[in-house]
């Protein structure tokens, strides 16, 4: 990556809160917000003139939420550039789009359209959060609609994964280390003065998914997806390590676990996309211990050719991938075993839905 590369700023731009506008993003080449009720930015340049703009058209907001606001739609349309590394967390996946800004703010009327939108040319539309380290994860998981992100070598870090590399790369030799509390303000723009604080529920997940890739690494996560199955209802068999012949669990219902239906379990602990050869191995494996159905787990997603390949044998193959671990081990945490409790210890609490208010 040249220089010039190196200097290009990241941003968290998260769109609308209807994630069906995720679509309509990617599909159309924006990245966009959703201030629906506010008309044209174009006539405000700088952030006191968006603190003007915006003053009376939010009666019931404090001084401070009207400043943050402004701070965010000025970052938006003044403060990012073309060239600049834009992330959208999709909402309906769990995963992360991240593209290039290719033009200035526009001003796009009606409905059915995010209003305020700037061009994007979107690379990767399939990131998986595993592949981002925690530090960085920290940061996405802030709850203002625009945020830059820059802690920690971010922009070099997402400029890696943006151009193709399946990990994060880590901070470079030299770059200082920021340490994150749970309550700090994690805007990176001198112009925010306050900050609606971190998504919660986000932040919840992506720790989860951090202890997951720390407690069970390797071989040691066909375990934890025994344990899962096994609260679902299954008998499992884990098979030794180094042994597996593309088997890494068994899997059926009954006493024995070889009742209807079968299952042949096979682990991919790697943050990497699993590619279709895999399935095929797979599918080779069910039909010779006549299986009734395959379950391939990877953690770090699949390709676009394995997904195109999954679709077709949807009635046949399923696949779990970090996110749907995650669901399925907290609709069970209760039963899990004391073993799983303590080396991903949760609990439950009730948070107030920040999204849903405005």
């Amino acid at each position: 990556m040249d220089s010039k590369a190196r200097e290009r700023r990241a941003w968290l731009v998260r769109g609308s809160k209807n994630y069906a506008f995720d679509a309509w993003m990617l599909d159309n080449g924006y990245t966009g917000v959703d201030f629906h009720e506010v008309g044209t930015l174009a006539v405000a340049e700088d952030l006191a003139s968006m603190k003007t703009l915006l003053t009376p058209l939010m009666p019931g907001k404090s001084t401070n939420s009207v400043g943050n606001y402004a701070a965010q739609l000025n970052a938006f349309a003044n403060r990012i550039q073309v060239g600049d590394i834009v992330v959208l967390p999709l909402k309906g996946s769990g995963r992360l789009a991240l593209g290039v800004v290719t033009g200035g703010y526009q001003y796009l009327s009606g409905a059915g359209v995010l209003n305020h939108v700037r061009s994007v040319e979107w690379k990767r539309t399939d990131v998986a959060r595993t592949v981002i380290n925690q530090d960085l994860l920290f940061s996405l998981g802030a709850f203002s609609t625009v945020v830059q992100i820059s802690r920690n070598d971010a922009a070099y870090r997402l400029g890696a994964i943006l151009d193709g590399a399946e990990a994060d790369p880590g901070a470079r030799a030299g770059v200082s280390l920021a340490v994150f509390k749970a309550d700090e303000d994690v805007v990176d723009t001198e112009e925010a003065i306050a900050s609606d604080g971190q998504d919660i529920i986000r932040y919840s997940r992506d720790r989860i998914l951090s202890r997951i890739r720390e407690q069970y690494s390797g071989h040691a996560l066909q375990g934890l997806i025994a344990e899962i199955l096994t609260a679902e209802g299954m008998t499992c068999k884990v098979q030794p390590k180094g042994a597996d012949g593309g088997v890494d669990i068994i899997a059926g219902s009954g006493v024995l676990g070889i009742s209807a239906p079968t299952i042949i379990v096979q682990v991919k602990s790697q943050t990497s996309r699993v590619g279709s050869e895999v399935l095929d191995q797979l599918g080779g494996v069910v039909s010779q211990h006549q299986a009734d159905h395959g379950l391939l787990v990877a953690m770090g997603g699949l390709t676009s050719q394995a997904e195109a390949k999954v679709k077709m044998q949807r009635l046949k193959v399923a696949v779990w991938d970090a996110e749907e671990v995650v669901d399925r081990l907290l609709k069970h945490f209760d039963v899990m075993s004391d073993a799983v409790r303590e080396a991903i210890p949760l609990r439950r609490a009730w948070v107030i839905d920040e999204g849903a208010d405005g």
